[in-house]
């Protein structure tokens, strides 16, 4: 399940929770692209400590949508991900090495309203 967090114009937030199925993204897809038509740049937050797994159909729309935002990765200047679980931990470390010109962090449990400042702690364009 999905749920947009309240976030700053230029900062993209959600909760997710339970298992993340493909409709899931009908929910996510537009919020973020709403942000990217008012904003040059945004932040990204996803708090994942309830997160238990994916379906195969949300895989797929995931993969989908990060291909189809491959020239604007640039646009994309934070990411935050709020979780405790360790593959979440190591998969957003790895991504963050991947994709250098966007700054990606960890928060644990309890630090959502931290990891919100340090999202939308760049300056907007």
């Amino acid at each position: 399940m999905i749920e947009v967090l309240p976030a700053p114009e230029y900062v993209a937030a959600f909760r997710i929770s339970g298992t993340l199925h493909s409709a899931d993204y009908d929910t996510l897809i537009p919020a973020i692209e709403a942000k990217l038509e008012d904003n040059e740049q945004i932040g990204v937050l996803a708090d994942m400590t309830d997160f238990d797994h994916m379906t195969p159909g949300a895989l797929l729309r995931d993969l989908g949508y990060a291909i189809s935002k491959l020239g604007e990765y640039h646009r994309f200047k934070r990411a935050a991900v709020v979780a405790d679980k360790r593959w979440i931990e190591t998969t957003t470390k790895l991504a963050d090495k991947l994709f250098p010109r966007i700054e990606m962090r960890v928060f644990h449990a309890g630090e959502l309203e931290e990891a919100m400042r340090w999202v939308a702690g760049f300056p907007a364009t």
